[in-house]
């Protein structure tokens, strides 16, 4: 994390949530979760504008509070629903059900299709 993020060990964990391999495509994949100890939004945003920028960097942070509800209406949102990378909804998925728990989320995100049908 020091390469992108001037973090030392103690400001972090970092959680394994799946290894994922496609044998079909032979790609393989990790999704992980980080939780930072008393970094603010701000300081978060200036310790990422001193590092060295890259063509996959995002250009902005979206900051969302951390409850399903929240964050599956923030997926599903019109203007950003179909330009996730593949791998982001399942990872928003695992972490929320590593925090929450897989009912709580799992009844989040029906509420949320339903809305979306309605």
């Amino acid at each position: 994390m020091g390469v992108q993020l001037p973090l030392e060990p103690h400001e972090f964990t970092l959680t394994m949530l799946a290894f994922v391999l496609d044998v079909e495509r032979r790609q393989r994949c990790a999704h992980f979760t980080a939780h930072l100890a008393g970094l603010t939004g701000d300081a978060l945003r200036d310790r990422i504008s001193r590092g060295v920028a890259d063509r996959w960097e995002h250009q902005g942070i979206e900051y969302v509070p951390f409850r399903p509800a929240d964050v599956v209406r923030h997926l599903l949102r019109p203007d950003r629903v179909r330009r996730w990378a593949p791998v982001a909804p399942s990872l928003f998925h695992l972490t929320l059900v590593h925090t929450h728990g897989r009912s709580t989320v799992e009844r989040a995100e029906a509420q949320a299709v339903r809305r979306l049908r309605n």
